[in-house]
């Protein structure tokens, strides 16, 4: 190799290290106060359901879910984004109202959003997003997890999770196959015998009610 390839080469490598690092680059978006860290590895999980088949990950067979990092670190606060198919951000999680947002805080995931979306039937040919984010203002301890109940949230809902340092930046996101979508909830039907043992209660009380009008 000659003196002028060699300097060639050791002249382009920190270049190539630094695109290859622009391509493994996160793709999170700094929204409202809060700030994206210069590194934001995708190592939140957002934990609770059974997996979907689509690019977001996690489908939901409750209204409770779980926020925990994959390597236990720890995080001073948790915001959840949200983000709703042909519907506003409504309902609430752990009692905290969702803020609207005019874009989804990471970005290149709302083509993993639609499709998956449209592959589970919550939306048609058409698919809608509005976003909104929820800050729990609860600490997350070493490897540890924090539980999430969601009312009045529409289903179809898509979240995901942002760890925030004491500073207030955003120091882990949750990727695509992390994240999770609201399914619809199943109701709870009573078996026969419960239906029976309900029928019998209610005719036996009915009878007594009978009883006690005659006598007065």
């Amino acid at each position: 190799m000659s003196l002028r390839a060699l300097k060639y080469l050791v002249l382009s490598f920190p270049l190539t290290l630094l695109l290859c690092g622009s391509a493994l680059a996160n793709t999170c978006n700094s929204f409202v106060t809060y700030n994206c860290a210069h590194a934001t590895p995708n190592i939140v999980h957002v934990g609770g359901g059974v997996a979907s088949g689509q690019s977001v990950g996690v489908l939901l067979t409750g209204n409770t879910f779980t926020l925990s990092t994959a390597n236990g670190s720890a995080g001073s606060d948790l915001i959840v984004i949200a983000a709703f198919a042909n519907s506003a951000p409504m309902g609430s999680l752990n009692g905290i109202q969702f803020t609207s947002l005019s874009s989804f805080p990471e970005g290149a995931a709302t083509n993993a959003i639609t499709s998956s979306l449209q592959g589970l039937g919550f939306c048609g040919s058409t698919c809608n997003l509005s976003f909104g984010y929820v800050d729990l203002h609860s600490a997350l301890s070493a490897n540890g997890s924090v539980t999430v109940t969601a009312n009045g949230v529409p289903t179809g809902a898509v979240f995901y999770g942002l760890v925030l340092d004491s500073r207030g930046q955003i120091v882990y996101i949750t990727p695509n196959s992390e994240a999770a979508i609201l399914g619809r909830q199943t109701q709870v039907v009573p078996e026969p015998g419960t239906l029976t043992m309900m029928g019998s209660g209610l005719i036996g009380l009915s009878g007594l009610i009978r009883r006690r009008f005659r006598k007065g």
